[in-house]
């Protein structure tokens, strides 16, 4: 095992940045998809319970009806897949994308304890959840994948950043 770990650990795609563009180009991806459901009339539909059920995203449904709140969350989805795609080349954008992706995913992960009928007796009760709720499960990791850019974004725009100069040099050049 540990000559299996050494050779892999010498792989460019593990010394490399592989992973961290692979998450952001797999987010911008997702926002692409999901932002592009959110215009189609059934999607509308499909996602008012779990709008009614969200804590933080309640008031949507209320304040721009079905197709409003819908039009709202898909355009929201595609203005973050597009800061993230931009993150690419520009990290402070990124760092915006993120903290928008990381938004997104903690409103959706805290329906999750408030889901109606999460253990309902067609899916046979706990363990076995019904299908609505499964369906949040996965923004869990999404959260994940989210916060792991926000990570790599900080760090990378703090590193491009010139750094600042000490004090004496600074009272130096001003002379």
């Amino acid at each position: 095992m540990d000559q299996l770990i050494s050779k892999l650990s010498k792989l460019d795609i593990v010394r490399g940045d592989f992973d961290y563009h692979f998450v952001r180009a797999t987010m911008v991806v997702v926002f692409i998809v999901f932002g592009c459901q959110k215009w189609f009339d059934y999607e509308a539909h499909a996602i008012v319970p779990f709008i009614r059920n969200g804590p933080l995203i309640f008031w949507l449904y209320p304040l721009f009806g079905i197709r409003g709140e819908a039009f709202f969350l898909g355009s929201a989805e595609w203005l973050f897949g597009l800061l993230l795609f931009l993150g690419f080349w520009n990290k402070k954008i990124g760092v915006i994308g993120a903290l928008g992706s990381c938004a997104t995913y903690v409103a959706t992960v805290t329906i999750i304890p408030f889901f109606p009928d999460a253990w309902a007796a067609p899916a046979g009760g706990f363990p076995a959840a019904t299908l609505p709720y499964l369906f949040l499960m996965k923004d869990i990791v999404l959260l994940s994948a989210s916060v792991y850019l926000l990570k790599q974004d900080i760090l990378r725009a703090t590193r491009a950043e010139p750094l600042p100069m000490p004090d004496a040099i600074q009272r130096q050049a001003a002379r």
